[in-house]
Order: structure tokens, then C-alpha cells, then sequence
């Protein structure tokens, strides 16, 4: 919501360097040294997003808000512990997928794993897991990713690494290390994988918020209309060759009423939320 980040998921960031060039060998000024004032910490925000951004580095960019993010958002909520009796049984047969459904269903199963990892059973757990390597073996992601995928299975069974441990290394497997996989040339991979991503996160954060009194968290965690018109942008023009036209109309559609809602001045109102909900459910139906 990449932010499922960011859902997770999972989300990029940039640093600015400075470099400054002195020149001359002339003997400084000794001057009467300042104590320089200390450093204030960063707040760390939400990462904002821009369509230029995502289109020039579509390959290496997450998509949603840092699943670590989302977490925080979601516990000053209140709402983190109810996503994960949130979550249908998704009956995907990841192994007869073809290649782009297989990209937007193992996405879905990354964010699910993400946005549940602190409370989710362990067997639960290892069989997300056990189908996201499915998913990225179908993708071929290669063997580094099955390799980091297993040791993560070993400890998780051995019950030798912590939740939040666990959450920190999802969260980079989903923004850096997925996002930086070759996929065999297959350059539309990495988008459809973060497009499930943030179906299923913005649909499940959109289902928890329902219960709330307040709904304001939903302005955090699901206007990004940026992100809605990458999709857009994609659904009408690479992916517009890739699936049945009914299938295309269908998603323009939907993601069309969900950039309304993104662009809407003012905080998201509960029948919003709702229209999140049964657009989001609408798409992934479809997977």
C-alpha cells in the first residue's frame, strides 16, 4: 500500500551530495574557532512521489510507501493487528500462471506478508513465503533471490530472527533487492510486482480504516495519485497489448475512479474509503 512498499510495498530514497571545489594554496586566516550548533534529527516522512520520477526509473523505484511506514501509520491507527483477519484466501496457483499474472499475484502475497508480518502465525508466514518463491522462480528470478528467500524460511522456522527484524529485511527485499532483479530482460516484471503490491495494500488499509471512527489515516496511506497515473499510464499503453481488452477497460476504469479520490481536495470521507474498497476488490478479482 511499497507506500504498501509501500503497499511494500515498500519506497525509494535519494541523497543529495554537494561537491565544492577549493582551489589556491594561500595560508588561511586563523580565526577563533565556532562550535557549530548540533545536528537536528530528520523527521522521517511519508516519501512523496512524482510521475517523472516513477517513469524514469521505472525499473528501480517502489511504488507505494515503505511497508516500515505503513506500519507506524498504522499502529498510531490502532489498526495494525486487524489486516491480517483482513486477507482472503487467495487461491492462487502461482506455478500455471503466465508471466504477468504471476508478477501482480506474487506482489499481492508480498504485501500481505509485509503489512501482517508482526502477527502473523508462523506456518501462515512460511506459506506466503513458500509462495513468494514460487512466484520469483515462475518470474526467474534467479538464484541470489531463492537463496536469500530459504535462509529466511531456516530462520523463521528455527524461530531465530525477530518480527521486526523479519519486517526490516521484507521491507528491503520488496525495495531494493526485488526492484534490482533482471527478470531475463523482462522489464515489465518489477512494475506488475509492485502494482499488487499496492492493490492489495490499499485495499486492505482501506477495509481496516472502514472500522475507524476517524478516517484521516486513510489520507496518508492511500492519496497517491501519482502512483495511480503510473498505473493508468502503463494499463493504456505497454500493458494495453498484454491482456484482453474488456480486462484493460476494466482496470482503466478503476483506476481512474481511485485518481479522483487520490486528487480530491480535503481529507478522504468514509464513503471514499468505501469506493477504495470496492474498486480495489473489483481489480483484484481479476487476478
Amino acid at each position: 500500500m511499497k507506500s504498501l512498499r509501500s503497499l511494500t510495498g515498500l519506497c525509494a530514497s535519494s541523497a543529495l551530495i554537494l561537491a565544492i571545489a577549493c582551489g589556491g594554496e594561500e595560508t588561511p586566516e586563523v580565526t577563533t574557532p565556532v562550535e557549530a550548533p548540533a545536528p537536528v534529527p530528520a523527521t522521517p516522512d511519508t516519501p512523496t512521489l512524482s510521475v517523472a520520477d516513477l517513469q524514469a526509473n521505472a525499473e528501480n523505484v517502489a511504488l507505494v510507501p515503505s511497508p516500515v511506514e505503513t506500519q507506524k501509520a498504522l499502529e498510531s491507527a490502532g489498526i495494525e493487528t486487524q489486516l491480517s483477519s483482513l486477507i482472503p484466501e487467495h487461491k492462487f496457483d502461482m506455478k500455471s500462471a503466465d508471466i504477468d499474472h504471476a508478477a501482480l499475484r506474487t506482489g499481492v502475497v508480498l504485501a500481505d506478508t509485509l503489512l501482517t508480518i508482526r502477527n502473523s502465525e508462523k506456518d501462515v508466514l512460511l506459506a506466503r513465503l513458500e509462495k513468494i518463491r514460487v512466484g520469483m522462480e515462475q518470474l526467474n528470478g534467479g538464484k541470489d533471490i531463492d537463496a536469500t528467500l530459504i535462509d529466511m524460511r531456516d530462520r523463521i522456522t528455527a524461530v531465530a530472527v525477530s518480527r521486526d527484524e523479519l519486517l526490516k529485511e521484507f521491507d528491503e527485499l520488496s525495495g531494493a533487492v526485488i526492484p534490482e532483479l533482471e527478470f531475463n530482460g523482462n522489464k515489465r516484471i518489477v512494475p506488475l510486482i509492485q502494482a499488487g503490491s499496492w492493490l492489495e495494500g490499499a485495499n486492505l488499509v482501506a477495509k481496516a480504516v472502514t472500522g475507524l471512527e476517524e478516517v484521516s489515516v486513510a489520507d496518508t496511506l492511500l492519496k497517491q495519485p501519482d502512483v495511480v497515473t503510473y498505473f493508468i499510464g502503463y494499463v493504456t499503453g505497454e500493458g494495453a497489448e498484454k491482456a484482453p481488452e474488456a480486462v484493460t477497460m476494466r482496470l482503466e476504469q478503476s483506476l481512474n475512479t481511485l485518481k479522483e479520490l487520490a486528487e480530491k481536495e480535503g481529507a478522504l470521507n468514509r464513503d471514499d474509503v468505501a469506493t477504495v474498497v470496492k474498486v480495489t476488490d473489483e481489480v483484484l478479482a481479476l487476478l
